[in-house]
């Protein structure tokens, strides 16, 4: 293989990787320097670039629930299911073709999910109809699934227990969609027919594909009403790339040379800051991480080998720290100014202390959210 062949295949593989990264699964900016690496971190700064220089491409992060996987297969039969459903390695998941055989799918594996199959039969009919003729499958969360009454010129639901409660302008292009609606659904991602696993999930752009709103379930994009105007701190940005090149080379020793399999090591930093997040507090995160480590149910071998391995590259772990603190505090002056611009939108979220807020949004393949309103909220909730 020559040199040029070789520049080709490698760049083959690298267009693979970021396809894939923006694919299914969405990550917050500042966690990718522990999923990533430098790398990762690179990529959420440009990202976040992207999205400030793009803000139309910027998504509402709609909090509903469940999350629901709906559409046709390559013959054109139609299904409803979930996640876990989709992925199901024999395919049995996607052979789900009526009310009566999700319930029938749940029960053959002990699973009694008795509040969710009466809402399954209620939108069947509609999502089936409002996908008549659309090949494929649309991924997308549940907002209400009971007819929403008008309250002095709103529409106020909420999904999510732990989550966000929605205020939408009754007279608004949204409010009119959901009027005298059975159930609402807002999709956020299309899935190929003859797909796997949703790793094939692609964005929908803010738009619902190949649906048509002609039932009683709103198919509800998940566009922001109003185009947000955005400004990029250069200071954070420079910030966030100052510590990248100070500590990108020692993070990804540490992470690279880990003695535990990647996605496990990878998900010590990952379930720690959402305990830090959850807790409310995310000052002195490095000496936090170390306690940490040392109470996390493992075998004494391993977490000897994790000890000993954290200490001998202590550069990246306090790099990994501090360039999470550089792009938390980047994403976050987007996420601000995003919420500032979500106030003019007729689609307003509130947390319960009565904070107005959003879940959050999507750009570039990564979610924008405030960690510490909605996740803290959410995961305490859990």
């Amino acid at each position: 293989m020559n040199l040029a062949e070789t520049l080709a295949l490698l760049k083959s593989k690298i267009d693979k990787l970021s396809i894939n990264e923006d694919k299914g699964h969405l990550d917050h900016p500042e966690d990718l320097i522990f999923l990533g690496g430098s790398d990762g971190a690179n990529r959420a700064i440009q990202a976040t670039i992207a999205t400030v220089k793009n803000p139309a491409t910027v998504t509402i992060k709609w909090d509903g629930y469940p999350a629901l996987i709906f559409g046709r297969n390559s013959s054109g039969k139609f299904s409803i299911m979930d996640k876990h459903m989709f992925n199901k390695k024999d395919g049995t998941g996607r052979q789900v073709f009526s009310p009566e055989q999700f319930v029938q799918y749940d029960q053959a594996r002990g699973v009694g999910r008795d509040s969710l199959w009466p809402i399954i039969n209620e939108i069947w009919p509609g999502l089936e109809k409002a996908s008549k003729g659309a090949k494929g499958y649309y991924w997308g969360d549940l907002l209400f699934h009971q007819p929403l009454k008008d309250q002095n010129g709103s529409y106020v639901f909420k999904a999510n227990p732990n989550g966000i409660t929605y205020n939408v302008e009754a007279n608004s292009p949204i409010g009119q969609l959901m009027s005298g609606k059975r159930a609402g659904i807002a999709v956020h991602q299309y899935i190929d027919p003859n797909a796997m696993t949703t790793d094939e999930a692609v964005t929908l752009n803010g738009n619902i594909g190949q649906l048509k709103n002609n039932s009683d379930v709103a198919i509800v994009p998940s566009a922001m009403p109003t185009a947000p105007k955005l400004k990029i701190d250069t200071t954070l940005v420079k910030n966030a790339q100052n510590a990248i090149k100070k500590y990108g080379p020692a993070v990804d020793q540490l992470m690279n040379s880990a003695p535990q399999a990647r996605n496990t090591f990878n998900q010590l930093f990952t379930v720690y800051i959402n305990k830090k997040i959850v807790a409310g507090d995310l000052n002195n995160l490095l000496a936090g991480f170390m306690d940490f480590v040392q109470n996390r149910p493992m075998t004494d071998k391993m977490k000897a080998k994790i000890v000993e391995h954290l200490k001998a590259n202590e550069a990246g772990l306090v790099g990994a720290f501090t360039i999470w603190i550089e792009m938390y505090k980047l994403k976050m002056s987007v996420v601000n100014q995003l919420n500032k611009a979500a106030e003019v939108s007729p689609v307003k979220g509130y947390l319960q202390d009565g904070t107005e807020t959003h879940e959050g949004f999507v750009s570039n393949g990564l979610k924008f959210v405030d960690r510490m309103g909605f996740s803290r909220q959410n995961l305490a909730g859990r």
